[in-house]
């Protein structure tokens, strides 16, 4: 006999009594059996509760843990406190999802995080990173417009005459007699063209939001935490994103800027710039839908200009025909064909800006040319210039004064524009930054051909998410502006008192106090465009508050614009309000014209057009370079900087 059939002989009397239970007790088996199918799921709902609560436990540790990348305290000890008390919805710490900047919840193991501080995370601190690249990246731009024209040509490989104009008296190192010394000295008005890339020009642009949000979904779907590949990938695409380019245009002439004075300058610059906005710094965003507009203006102006030079040199030229000889007629047509030629040489860019104007600028060039050599031999003769200056600087001064008087009134020496070219390449270009090639990704590329893989590239649920995250209010969603990046720090007073040591021994009070002040004020004022101050001094003020209405830029802290800073130190300084000046363009009109030889600590050094600035002066460095005190939109506060600042407009202020 099998041992089943044993087993089975053994239960057979115990179920033959349960069936005779049964048979003679009905209602209390019944009774018996929903009892324990009660008991049962009683059992099981208990179960079930104590099985869910575990697992939520479970998972709002790994949160933290993905949050942290450790439990260590401050002791160094590891930790399991499981929070199991919270309201309803409330998470420690998000979790991770493809149309959110993640990285902003990882921090390093040694960190801990107290403050709550965005920038403390390692999303913050490559968002930091960016932000302070592009930031100087700009600056450097933006410093190149301060440079010489002459010195740009050469950086270009054009030829000195490409910026040769007429004589000006206010020019150093310029002879009457010398056409070769007849450089321009700064450039008249600087345009700032952005594109994208697709090559459509937009509005002044940054693609570091488009950069993280594109890298950000890209290692959602490999490995989020993965730090270093993060941060390659944004890295490479920075640097095959952003380029620009310089351009020269022609030399052309207006109705005469010797004889005026600081107002009248300041009239003619606003009427010159009617197409930018007055009242604050002339806005990139704003300066890129008006550029065209104005060179087409500055060109139709030029061409009547022109003719108005071309009826004078006709009538002069009838008085002077008998003296006029063979050799000057060929040095016009020298001068016409190289002025032609090296135009077509600037750049790739300048040959679109100059192709529209080279019809008209023919007739100008020629009337150009006949003007220079008519005023080189009236100058030659009338007011000759020595090579050595004799006498005192008032002497030299009432001679400039003299020159200057002798020339006629509608009397222009020449100006050049310069345009800059700045390429900026975004997601939603049909050419943007899903079409650039990464070698930081080639190694991932055979495992993404995978059958497995998450990634299936850049199709619409990808590019969706990236969409909507760079669309996201970074401030508001992961405490992250322009304004919590850009700072400077404040001066000490040993650095103040080794600035005011250098100044000169004989400098006026008053420009020691303005000097003073601007150089305390140092990184205590964050850069907001049109930003303008109600009271003097920094109390009053609240610069620095959170405002509701960010910048064109995204700045989001109360603050001064350049010039804003310029007339709140005189203000507050010496008690000048300077009008209350709102614009460069207004304080074109402050003070007395002065060289950028006669420069002192305190004046004002200004460029009204294009990316307007203006910067206080202080002293010239040992290499020879300015170093100036300005509110400065890279930095985004004030700062103490080496610049080259080649501005057309040099103002004193004080005695």
């Amino acid at each position: 006999m099998s041992k089943s059939r044993k087993k089975k002989g053994k239960w057979k009397p115990a179920i033959e009594k349960a069936k005779l239970f049964l048979k003679s007790k009905k209602k209390e088996s019944f009774l018996l059996f929903f009892l324990s199918l009660f008991m049962i799921l009683c059992l099981s709902i208990v179960y079930a509760q104590k099985m869910h609560n575990r697992q939520n436990a479970l998972n709002k540790s790994s949160d933290s843990l993905l949050k942290t990348s450790s439990s260590v305290t401050e002791k160094g000890k590891w930790t399991n406190t499981l929070h199991t008390d919270r309201k309803e919805d409330e998470f420690l710490n998000p979790r991770p999802f493809i149309d959110r900047y993640n990285l902003i919840d990882r921090y390093n193991l040694v960190d801990i995080r107290q403050d709550g501080n965005p920038l403390d995370s390692v999303g913050g601190r490559i968002y930091q990173e960016l932000m302070e690249r592009e930031s100087a990246d700009l600056a450097k731009i933006y410093d190149s417009t301060g440079d010489t024209p002459e010195h740009t040509a050469k950086l270009l490989g054009l030829k000195r005459s490409a910026i040769l104009g007429r004589y000006n008296p206010q020019a150093s190192g310029q002879s009457p007699d010398q056409k070769n010394s007849w450089a321009i000295p700064y450039f008249k008005n600087i345009h700032y063209r952005y594109y994208n890339g697709d090559g459509k020009e937009i509005q002044e642009s940054s693609n570091v939001k488009d950069i993280l949000a594109m890298a950000s979904v890209y290692t959602y779907q490999h490995n989020y935490l993965d730090e270093e590949r993060f941060r390659a990938i944004v890295n490479e695409l920075y640097t095959k994103s952003h380029s620009y380019s310089l351009s020269i245009g022609p030399v052309y002439y207006d109705q005469g800027c010797i004889h005026k004075d600081a107002k009248e300058e300041m009239l003619a610059e606003e009427a010159a710039n009617t197409a930018a906005p007055v009242g604050g710094e002339t806005k990139a965003s704003d300066e890129s839908k008006a550029e065209s507009t104005s060179e087409k203006s500055s060109e139709t102006t030029a061409d009547s200009k022109a003719n108005q030079d071309t009826k004078a040199t006709q009538e002069s030229k009838q008085a002077q025909e008998s003296k006029q000889t063979q050799e000057t007629k060929a040095n016009q047509e020298n001068s016409q064909k190289s002025s032609a030629g090296e135009m077509g040489e600037s750049s790739s860019e300048s040959k679109s800006l100059t192709e529209q104007a080279e019809k008209s600028s023919e007739n100008k060039e020629n009337s150009a040319s006949q003007n220079a050599e008519l005023s080189s031999s009236n100058l030659a003769k009338e007011s000759k210039v020595p090579k050595e200056t004799t006498g005192t600087k008032a002497e030299q001064k009432a001679n400039s004064i003299q020159e200057q008087k002798k020339l006629p009134k509608n009397y222009c020496p020449g100006h050049v524009d310069l345009t800059i070219k700045i390429t900026v390449i975004g997601f939603d270009d049909e050419n943007g930054l899903r079409n650039i090639q990464l070698d930081s990704i080639k190694d991932l590329e055979e495992q993404d051909q995978k059958p497995g893989s998450r990634w299936h590239g850049w199709d619409d649920y990808t590019v969706a998410a990236v969409k909507r995250l760079k669309e996201q209010d970074w401030f508001k969603d992961y405490g992250l502006s322009i304004s919590s990046v850009e700072k400077k720090s404040p001066l000490t007073e040993e650095e103040i008192s080794a600035y005011m040591k250098d100044l000169p021994e004989d400098l006026s009070e008053e420009r020691k106090a303005l000097i003073h002040f601007a150089l305390s004020s140092v990184g205590k004022v964050p850069y907001f465009y049109g930003g303008k101050a109600g009271v003097k001094g920094l109390e009053g003020n609240h610069f620095g508050a959170t405002i509701s209405s960010s910048d064109y830029k995204g700045r989001n802290r109360k603050g001064l614009d350049c010039s804003g800073f310029v007339q709140w130190a005189y203000w507050s300084s010496v008690d000048r309000s300077l009008d209350f000046a709102s614009s460069t363009q207004e304080l074109i009109g402050k003070g007395q014209k002065i060289k950028r030889s006669e420069l002192k600590a305190g004046d004002l050094i200004i460029q009204p057009s294009g990316e307007s600035h203006v910067v206080v002066f202080i002293k010239w460095t040992k290499e020879g370079k300015m170093l100036a005190v300005h509110e400065n939109g890279t930095a985004g506060n004030i700062s103490v900087d080496e610049v080259q600042a080649n501005y057309p407009y040099y103002r004193s202020i004080l005695p």
